[in-house]
């Protein structure tokens, strides 16, 4: 099964730092088997407001790929934040888009080199003649404000909290939220959308022979040694030596998420926005073929340096399967982590 690969203990054997304390082995494994359970309990309270969570982030970020960045992120902070909290009456919709909220500030603060209020003023409103142009154009021109106005206009203007939800989530005044509504909307420009490296297709689609061939070598020598699998929200994998194990993430992604032996899959190379793909497609029996499983790569020296996962984030599925135009079979946390506990 797969669940059996997404999380793993792997030591890292490159460092040098001693633990504070000898803990037993013994001690330690019941730790860290202490803190998956603790990770997938948090996973299965919180799954019902991943879908908000996911339209708050991608309105934030104006990527899809952005936006899943950044639940991720919101998912790790609030979960060692949650120490810290009086959690006995948690609201987890409101908490999660105040921990977001918190991550993209600080993100956006560290990225910008050229102060926010220097940005020009818009000489006129964008064009668009379609529904669809009018949403893509009201995230592009969401990019210029601060990260304070914009979250306020999110919060106000599309998820319709009130001043006071949307102070108390940003933790502010109602008076510093009204002047961040003022400012932005004043600041409303079309902005360039940001680009991220893409892997080349030749090297894409050489990953996606050697898969469709079930060839380990022929997998193998598409990436670099040092290759990290990361599958959101279930863990990483480290090392070409690692994740090409049965158990790991090769071997699971060839094997697939179930023994039925009516299972069948099949990966393609495809395009969104410039950006080459794989798209994993499943079919069981007799029935349909869908869209199962989405992996996007980093590449280095010509080979894939760094895999994404986005098996279990239903939500980035269902948005890059409509843009495509292809069936998707989407999966939640739940699917993965009742195996993952299991083996413990």
């Amino acid at each position: 099964m797969e669940g059996s690969i997404i999380m793993s203990n792997e030591e890292d054997t490159g460092s040098n730092t001693q633990p504070a304390t000898d803990l037993p082995t013994d001690l330690q494994s019941e730790g860290r088997q202490y803190m998956r359970k603790g990770w997938f309990l948090y996973l299965r309270d919180i799954e019902p407001e991943r879908p908000r969570l996911f339209r708050y982030c991608r309105k934030l970020s104006g990527s899809v790929w952005d936006a899943e960045d950044l639940v991720q992120e919101t998912l790790l902070r609030g979960f060692a934040n949650l120490a810290l909290e009086d959690n006995r009456d948690m609201q987890w919709g409101a908490y999660l888009a105040r921990t977001a909220s918190n991550l993209w500030i600080d993100q956006t603060r560290r990225k910008r080199q050229v102060p926010l209020e220097d940005a020009p003023e818009p000489t006129s409103p964008p064009e668009a003649e379609t529904a669809a142009a009018i949403r893509d154009g009201g995230r592009k021109l969401m990019r210029l404000l601060s990260p304070q106005e914009r979250c306020a206009i999110i919060m106000k203007d599309v998820f319709e909290y009130s001043l006071a939800e949307t102070a108390h989530l940003l933790e502010t005044t109602e008076g510093a939220i009204k002047a961040a509504l003022h400012r932005g909307r004043e600041k409303l420009a079309d902005p360039t959308p940001s680009a991220r490296p893409a892997p080349s297709a030749a090297l894409v689609q050489q990953f996606v022979d050697a898969f469709n061939a079930a060839d380990v070598d022929a997998l193998r020598a598409t990436m670099l040694t040092t290759v990290t699998a990361e599958v959101f929200a279930l863990g990483t994998g480290r090392g070409l030596d690692n994740i090409d194990k049965p158990d790991r993430w090769i071997g699971a992604c060839l094997n697939g998420h179930s023994p039925d032996p009516t299972r069948h899959q099949r990966a393609e190379c495809a395009h969104l926005e410039g950006t080459p793909l794989v798209i994993l497609w499943r079919r069981f029996g007799e029935g349909p073929e869908k869209m199962e499983e989405i992996w996007r790569f980093h590449e280095e020296e010509g080979k894939i340096a760094h895999i994404w996962d986005y098996c279990a984030c239903p939500e980035t599925l269902q948005e890059i399967g409509e843009a495509l135009g292809y069936p998707v079979l989407a999966r939640s946390y739940g699917y993965y982590h009742g195996e993952l506990m299991e083996e413990e």
